[in-house]
This record gives structure tokens, C-alpha cells and sequence, in this order.
């Protein structure tokens, strides 16, 4: 996906993880997700199970794993998170990194 979305399950109808994939955004955004990294996250639906999630991994990069996307039925309240690819988290750490290079020595040639 492009961007972080709420998709709202249809009224009085299933959705299944292929549903919100790829009817919200198209898909996984190449630049930036890593489609071997989809996992669906389910709290525990008993108040006395507080904080226990079952976790779910989909490594959608294999078309196989594409039919089980197909058939894994959402549920309310269930979250969808992709990781991100490598090359975006060495992107944002240079992005940090980098301002940082350029300011010090013209600090330090001020002062």
C-alpha cells in the first residue's frame, strides 16, 4: 500500500486479506514495502487474554501464498502491517544522517 488506510469491511460481507491489498492501494508499494514481509495481527478477542496477539506471516513474493491471501478471512479489528524494504530503511538512515554531516562542520568553522 502507498500509504497507512483504515479499510472498512463491507457491510454484512467477508473480506478476505487479497480484498484489502489490493482494493485499497493497488498493492505493495515496490519503492518502499517488502512483499515477503505481510503479516495480519489478531488481538485476543477474551478481555482476560489483555494483550495476547496471534500473528500471521505471508510471503506474498511467492504466487502460491497469493491464493492463501485469497482465502484468509479479516476479521474487525484486525491490522494489516508491511514491512519495510531494506533499501527505504538505509534510505531514511542516510536522510537522518545527512544533515547532520553538512551542519557540523559549518558549526564548527562558525564557532
Amino acid at each position: 500500500m502507498r500509504t497507512q488506510v483504515r479499510y472498512a469491511l463491507p457491510f454484512n460481507h467477508t473480506a478476505t486479506l487479497a480484498d484489502a491489498l489490493f482494493d485499497t492501494g493497488g498493492g505493495i508499494a515496490k519503492e518502499t514495502g517488502d512483499a515477503s514481509e505481510v503479516y495480519v495481527l489478531r488481538a485476543a478477542q477474551d478481555a482476560r487474554e489483555f494483550g495476547a496477539v496471534t500473528a500471521w506471516h505471508l510471503d506474498i513474493r511467492n504466487a502460491v501464498q497469493l491464493t492463501l491471501a485469497a482465502r484468509f478471512q479479516l476479521r474487525s479489528n484486525d491490522i494489516i502491517f508491511i514491512a519495510e524494504n531494506a533499501v527505504t530503511k538505509w534510505g531514511r538512515t542516510i536522510s537522518q544522517i545527512t544533515p547532520s554531516l553538512i551542519t557540523t562542520p559549518i558549526n564548527a568553522a562558525v564557532n
